[in-house]
């Protein structure tokens, strides 16, 4: 659109913002981790930082992190405890065996060979569980809004992560609850996160 100012110099021209213009964050929210001894720690720092400010932020544009202040109502606490599995897996083992064979006739045989014996033998390892509560804190009110778990669990290769959920359960919850906020979950509590 073009249109002419009062000075017939001047043309001043008005467009539309374009579409992959930058969002204006609707909701700011805070991070506080609690862990297994107790010990609270208000906010991200580091690569988790800039994971969230950069990788995150461009997903969900509408909704921001913030440092903790007073002023930033919507807080992800997340806790973590420590859990156990308990399973068991198949071992094998392969030895060499030989001897002699009489058959009824008093007739004998010699043999070598290997054989092999499958067991199941039990294990067990330590993992955490994690919960990220999503709350708001209105005039000292705290209201819980919604939870989101994962448990520290993930596979391996040659002792090798190969990624997943479990491999980084914090961030696998953070990116729930700010999806979540994303699409509404405030306003409508019974909005799915998946």
């Amino acid at each position: 659109m073009l249109r002419r100012h009062e000075d017939p110099c001047c043309i001043l021209l008005l467009c539309p913002a374009p579409a992959w213009a930058a969002q204006p964050c609707v909701i700011k929210y805070s991070i506080i981790q609690k862990d297994t001894l107790g010990n609270v720690t208000e906010g991200i720092t580091g690569k988790d930082l800039k994971w969230l400010t950069k990788d995150l932020e461009k997903k969900y544009p509408s909704v921001c992190y913030a440092s903790p202040d007073p002023s930033v109502t919507t807080v992800l606490v997340i806790t973590s405890v420590p859990e156990t599995y308990h399973g068991t897996r198949v071992v094998t083992t392969e030895g060499d065996s030989s001897g002699n064979v009489r058959d009824s006739d008093g007739n004998t045989a010699t043999y070598t060979g290997t054989n092999s014996t499958s067991t199941a033998v039990p294990y067990s390892f330590d993992y955490g569980r994690f919960t990220l509560t999503v709350e708001t804190l209105v005039d000292h009110k705290v209201t819980v809004h919604r939870r989101f778990q994962q448990n520290g669990i993930y596979n391996t290769m040659y002792g090798i992560p190969l990624g997943g959920r479990g491999h980084h359960p914090q961030k696998a919850l953070i990116e729930d609850a700010v999806k979540w906020l994303s699409s509404g979950g405030l306003s409508d509590p019974l909005q799915s996160a998946e």
